[in-house]
């Protein structure tokens, strides 16, 4: 038998023994729990389980360093996806953030579901946030 067969044959015999997993490990129950993560999670306060279900920020449109100079925002690509945190406003305890007064003006910051103006400006960089307050979108306008 060649190299080729040896190995596909083993392959069987792995996936075969895998197959049946009442039979393979007959007293085996799956609670639904692991110990270690539900322990760790008790020692911390629950912040795993909260860090866990936060989904990442989505990126609405493509963001383009080159497109960003004009206004200056070409430094805050590195900041996508991060929590923008207002002036005089307390930081999160926890995951990464930029502060507002990082901003160099002209700028204007526009929350989520908030209407934006028709005026231009091409030297204004704005700053779009979701609802957690997590940077989703730079242009320069």
């Amino acid at each position: 038998m060649t190299r080729l067969h040896h190995l596909a044959l083993g392959l069987v015999l792995v996936l075969a023994g895998c197959e049946h997993n009442e039979k393979t490990f007959p007293n085996f129950q799956f609670t639904g729990k692991v110990p270690m993560l539900d322990s760790l999670s008790e020692s911390v306060g629950g912040r795993i389980d909260e860090a866990m279900q936060e989904r990442p920020a989505k990126i609405r449109l493509p963001v383009l360093p080159e497109m960003l100079v004009g206004c200056r925002g070409h430094v805050l690509v590195p900041a996508l996806g991060m929590r923008l945190v207002e002036r005089g406003k307390e930081p999160p305890s926890q995951g990464q953030f930029i502060r507002e007064e990082r901003l160099t003006p002209p700028y204007r910051v526009i929350p989520y579901g908030a209407r934006v103006s028709m005026e231009q400006s091409p030297q204004r960089l704005s700053v779009e946030l979701d609802q957690r307050a997590r940077i989703i979108g730079l242009y320069c306008g």
